[in-house]
């Protein structure tokens, strides 16, 4: 009986070790953001509103803008690390980007909005999420967007430090942690398959170490 339940256990192990042990892959070249599409709001150069610089990402806030992959994702774990170059304002992580590039898409954000990152944001008309048992949608006939606050205080650190924002995001269960901390834990998350996007929205925010594993058994 011994023996069966060491079994079990390095069953389980392997099976735990093989959904997390997916090799990582960088988003970006750390060279050039050519690789991603832009999407601008307003006639700008897109390389002056997103661009590499000592292997950093950054997007300048203005005009409204996002930069996202020109593949589509699902079923993974996203790490990336952000700060504020100037005044902190807003930002987010575009995830599952369906339909037309506009200014803003249909999709789900991880929020940075400044004090506010771990924040659940619903796009558009079709967005849904369930969190503690309560279902939110977008109600277009109310507003095109719906907010779900984050569970704790803020827990980002002083503007100009880096943070760190990891995303896991798998058959509809999406958790957002800041700095370590759970702020966001979701279910029924629609959409879930899309493309994965950047905001350029007020001011200069830095990006880096932008990683992504998929997450498979």
């Amino acid at each position: 009986m011994k023996t069966q339940k060491i079994f079990i256990i390095v069953i389980l192990l392997l099976i735990n070790s093989s959904f997390y042990a997916q090799t990582s892959i960088s988003l970006f070249n750390e060279e050039s953001s050519s690789d991603w599409h832009k999407v601008l709001q307003s006639e700008a150069d897109p390389d002056t509103v997103f661009f590499f610089s000592d292997c950093i990402l950054n997007a300048k806030g203005d005009p409204f803008a996002y930069i996202r992959t020109t593949e589509k994702y699902e079923n993974y774990e996203l790490n990336l690390e952000w700060r504020w170059v100037e005044n902190a304002t807003n930002s987010g992580v575009l995830l599952a980007i369906t339909g037309e590039d506009a200014v803003w898409p249909h999709c789900i954000e991880a929020q940075l909005r400044d004090q506010s990152a771990g924040d659940l944001v619903l796009m558009h008309e079709g967005a849904k999420a369930t969190v503690n048992g309560v279902k939110h949608q977008v109600d277009p006939n109310v507003r095109w967007v719906s907010v779900v606050e984050k569970f704790e205080e803020a827990s980002e650190k002083d503007h100009g430090e880096w943070n760190h924002y990891r995303i896991r995001f798998y058959n509809g269960d999406l958790k957002l942690w800041v700095n370590g901390i759970l702020q966001m834990s979701a279910s029924k998350v629609h959409p879930t398959n899309g493309y994965i996007g950047l905001q350029s929205e007020g001011s200069w925010i830095q990006f880096r170490n932008i990683a992504l594993t998929p997450l498979v058994y």
